[in-house]
C-alpha cells in the first residue's frame, strides 16, 4: 500500500469527523440498556439487540455522510444477508462487539469502526460505552486514548515483558489457546472481552493476544488498526501480517502482539 501526506491528512480528518458518531453510538447503547433490552438469536446463535441495530444504522449514516462511495460491511447487515463483495478499500462496522456480555450485564463490550485499504487495517476507532473511553489510531499517524474526563494522549505498545501478560477471550477460551498459553513460562493471563483485548496491547498493558476461535473481520479490524498504529502487529498462522478482505469476511486464527519482535521469543503460533 502506497503512502502519502495526502493519505495521512485524510485519515486524520476521518478520525476527527467520526469521533462524535462513536460517542453518540455509545450513549445510545447505554440509553437502550438502561431502558431494558430484549435480545434474539441470529442464525449463528449469537445474540442481537435493538442496541446493535440502532448503533449500526447511526454509524453507517455517519460514514456515508463523509465517504459515500466506499463499501461498508456491517455485522448486522451481514447477518441479514446484505454483504458487499470485497474491494480494495472498505469500511467494517461492529456496532456492539461483545453482545453476549452486554446482554448478561457485563461491561466488556465495545463499538468499532475500521477502514481497510489494500488488505491492511489502516484506521480504527474503538469505544467502551460504559466509561466513554475512546481509542483511535491510523497507520503512520499514531494511536491515542481519551475519555470524558481525561485528555487525549498518545499510546504505544511495549517491548515483551518478563513474564509476559497474555490476554485471552473471556467467553471463547478454547483448548488450542489454553495449550499455547501453557507453553509460555510464568505468563500472567488476563481474560477480557470484545476488541478491548487489542486496546490493552496498544496501551502497553499486555503483550500478546492469541486467538484460535472463529471471528469475523468486523470483530478485529478497528482495534487491529489501532494496535498497528501503536507499533504492534497481528500475525496469521503463517507468521505474516494478518490480512483483510477474505471470503465472507471470516478470520482464521491470529496472534496479536504489542511488540512485533516478540514473535521470535514466544511459542510458534500455528493452526
Amino acid at each position: 500500500m502506497s503512502a502519502s501526506l495526502t493519505d495521512d491528512l485524510a485519515h486524520a480528518r476521518l478520525l476527527e469527523r467520526l469521533t462524535p458518531a462513536m460517542q453518540e453510538a455509545g450513549a445510545l447503547i447505554e440509553q437502550l440498556k438502561a431502558a431494558g433490552l430484549v435480545h434474539r438469536d441470529k442464525a449463528d446463535k449469537s445474540p442481537v439487540t435493538e442496541a446493535d441495530e440502532a448503533a449500526e444504522r447511526l454509524l453507517e449514516a455517519a460514514i456515508r455522510a463523509i465517504d459515500p462511495d466506499t463499501p461498508i460491511v456491517g455485522e448486522e447487515a451481514s447477518a441479514a444477508g446484505i454483504q458487499p463483495g470485497v474491494t480494495a478499500r472498505f469500511w467494517l462496522i461492529d456496532p456492539l462487539d461483545g453482545t453476549r456480555d452486554f446482554v448478561e450485564g457485563g461491561s466488556d463490550y465495545s463499538v468499532n469502526i475500521g477502514l481497510v485499504e489494500d488488505g491492511v487495517p489502516t484506521l480504527g476507532l474503538v469505544l467502551h460505552p460504559p466509561t466513554g473511553t475512546l481509542w483511535t489510531g491510523a497507520i503512520r499517524l499514531g494511536a491515542w486514548k481519551e475519555g470524558p474526563s481525561t485528555p487525549r494522549r498518545a499510546i504505544n505498545g511495549r517491548a515483551l515483558a518478563a513474564p509476559p501478560v497474555i490476554v485471552t477471550s473471556r467467553s471463547h477460551l478454547d483448548p488450542k489457546t489454553k495449550a499455547w498459553v501453557a507453553l509460555v513460562p510464568d505468563a500472567e493471563v488476563k481474560p477480557s472481552g470484545s476488541s478491548l483485548k487489542f486496546c490493552l496491547l496498544a496501551e502497553g498493558l499486555a503483550d500478546a493476544y492469541p486467538r484460535y476461535g472463529p471471528t469475523s473481520e468486523w470483530d478485529t479490524a478497528a482495534a487491529d488498526a489501532i494496535l498497528r498504529a501503536a507499533g504492534g502487529i497481528t500475525l496469521g498462522p503463517d507468521g505474516k501480517p494478518f490480512g483483510y478482505g477474505k471470503p465472507r469476511y471470516l478470520n482464521a486464527s491470529f496472534l496479536a502482539l504489542a511488540d512485533p519482535d516478540a514473535a521470535e521469543c514466544l511459542p510458534r503460533f500455528a493452526d
